[in-house]
């Protein structure tokens, strides 16, 4: 069997990014010939992580910039190729210029799989929206809000955001060394969060909220992008802010600072199913949410929504958390959930599948 997976965002740190990058190398393990198609030039790092999996990697950084030249070049590909299966992963119905490329190159199944619950292009989803009803015959979601976001008449496979779960399990020791490069104390309480720094993930609400808190509280914001210089030189310029408030930009081992912090906090617009609250729950964190997102993410009972048009509720929540909580137990009960419920990425690339199978064999 052959497959491409087709990002229609930059292959780099994103939810997307990770399903594509985690499926790949389990398939590819499995015998798969996998095929991943992006619309940026990948880091030299993950390049050759890729190659070294037997995993192809096809980058056309021109969707955005050139959308006709990268449609036909596009199709040229999946046709020379020869593909079973066209995997494209996005948000929206503009998932249509993808699948259309596909059906016109002969691929036989051709599945959108919806990631979020909204889009920026509200007025082009619109548009698109026939078209993309045509050229799909293959519907996955992240979730059931996805799902019915994307395909409000149709059925379609809920494949949750899975994770290496005994990866993420929590480690003291592991805490003490990364709390540590922050210089914290016992006393010190970490707030953290994990995103692109974007409009969508929303960080400068959490650093309007640490101002709000007292001396003890830090706050750690991992992750890159648009967003990231603008608001570390904005905090720069505070110098007591500037103590309190850590930039990673992107790591390697995001477990490891997960095990760091004491409270997980996602003030987004809008999410679908964010890896890093499966990822931040495994390891036994407590989490602050916003309210616009799916009640569905609250798989182990360790998550408060609250609104994100005032930080008053905010601050009064992690005020009254209980921060002397024994994390190991708290870790092994959440993973021993999110396992149940089907978040165990290897149980998911077998589901993934057997739907390619199910679906070849009907089509």
């Amino acid at each position: 069997m052959k497959i491409a997976f087709i990002n229609t965002v930059n292959l780099e740190e994103n939810g997307i990014s990770t399903f594509i990058l985690n499926n790949s190398y389990i398939l590819s393990q499995w015998g798969i010939k996998v095929t991943v198609i992006v619309p940026n030039e990948v880091k030299n790092e993950l390049r050759i992580a890729l190659r070294l999996k037997n995993i192809k990697l096809v980058e056309l950084p021109m969707r955005n910039i050139y959308p006709q030249n990268y449609f036909f070049k596009l199709m040229r590909i999946l046709k020379k190729e020869k593909f079973d299966v066209v995997h494209v992963n996005g948000n929206s119905t503009t998932m249509a210029v993808e699948l259309l490329a596909a059906y016109f190159a002969g691929i036989k199944l051709r599945i959108a799989h919806s990631h979020n619950t909204t889009t920026d292009h509200k007025k082009i989803n619109k548009l698109l929206r026939p078209l993309f009803n045509i050229v799909t015959n293959g519907r996955i979601a992240c979730n059931v809000a996805a799902g019915k976001w994307l395909f409000p008449h149709d059925k379609f496979l809920v494949i949750k955001n899975g994770i290496n779960l005994s990866h993420f399990k929590f480690n003291k020791q592991k805490r003490n060394k990364y709390r540590d490069k922050l210089n914290l104390t016992k006393d010190s309480i970490l707030l953290g969060h994990v995103g692109r720094f974007n409009q969508q993930k929303n960080q400068q609400f959490l650093i309007n909220l640490i101002t709000k808190l007292d001396s003890k509280y830090h706050l750690l914001l991992i992750g890159s992008g648009m967003n990231y210089h603008k608001l570390r030189a904005k905090v720069s310029k505070d110098p007591q802010l500037n103590k309190r408030i850590f930039f990673t930009g992107p790591v390697e081992d995001t477990a490891g600072w997960l095990n760091s912090m004491d409270i997980f906090l996602l003030p987004s617009l809008y999410e679908g199913q964010p890896y890093t609250l499966v990822e931040a729950t495994a390891t036994g964190l407590n989490t602050i949410v916003s309210d616009s997102i799916s009640r569905e993410n609250d798989i182990a009972n360790n998550i408060i929504f609250e609104t994100i048009t005032q930080n008053k509720n905010w601050i009064e929540v992690i005020r009254k958390q209980d921060f002397n909580k024994d994390r190991g137990d708290l870790s092994s009960k959440y993973i021993n959930v999110l396992r149940m419920v089907g978040f165990d990425t290897i149980e998911n690339a077998k589901i993934l599948l057997n739907f390619y199978k199910q679906k070849l064999l009907k089509l």
